[in-house]
């Protein structure tokens, strides 16, 4: 299986050895050894989701690299995370997929299918359209974030509230809606600005990232 090691924390190192790894499109900076590199596109999902956010401009773009060697990816600057996934399927903003493997089955949801008309609140408040990333199964994946990556455990009797620019990724048995805090202050300018988060009730982990898009 790949093998995935942080040389820095903005720098990922992925050896091969005569195996995959797909990739954010335009990630790859370096690599050494026997590796040849052709595009891909996110798969899973219905075929219906695929083809709409491909229309949408949602597409997930991807490379994949294949042989054995040693490939550096890094990616404006961004900071790099490495989770590891036991089975749960982990919901990300396709922006911060940096790599993955076999290991882990990709997919396409609607945010509709996530709460209907608040699924697709939510996708527009942070940003990710009308669509969101999945991956899932037993294996690690390389996260990107803006700032330091902080995981908040979410259990029945404390839900978590997110701020939706500094959302990054969730998995779990999680259910999300939209909270508000709004009130006359919110409108005379006396608000605290924070006035919509998202809420996470249930079993799981939400990701956030220490620095507001």
């Amino acid at each position: 299986m790949p093998t995935y090691s942080i040389v820095n924390e903005k720098l990922l190192q992925i050896d091969l050895a005569s195996e995959e790894v797909l990739a954010k499109k335009g990630a790859m900076i370096a690599y050494k050894g026997a590796v040849n590199f052709q595009g891909a596109l996110l798969s899973g999902g219905r075929l219906s989701e695929v083809a709409m956010r491909q229309v949408a401009g949602e597409g997930l773009k991807l490379m994949k690299a294949k042989g054995t060697g040693e490939v550096l990816y890094a990616h404006h600057g961004l900071l790099v995370n490495l989770l590891k996934l036991t089975g749960e399927r982990l919901y990300i903003e396709s922006d911060y997929v940096l790599a993955f493997d076999a290991r882990l089955r990709s997919g396409t949801e609607f945010l509709g299918n996530q709460g209907g008309v608040g699924g697709l609140v939510r996708g527009a408040m942070a940003g990710q359209g009308l669509f969101t990333t999945t991956l899932e199964g037993h294996g690690e994946c390389a996260v990107l974030s803006s700032g330091d990556m902080i995981e908040l455990t979410v259990d029945p009797n404390k839900p978590v509230f997110v701020d939706p620019q500094a959302y990054v990724a969730h998995k779990g048995n999680l259910s999300t809606s939209i909270h508000t805090d709004v009130s006359w202050k919110t409108f005379v300018g006396q608000g605290s600005g924070e006035s919509f988060q998202f809420k996470f009730v249930g079993t799981g982990s939400v990701y956030i990232q220490a620095d507001e898009r």
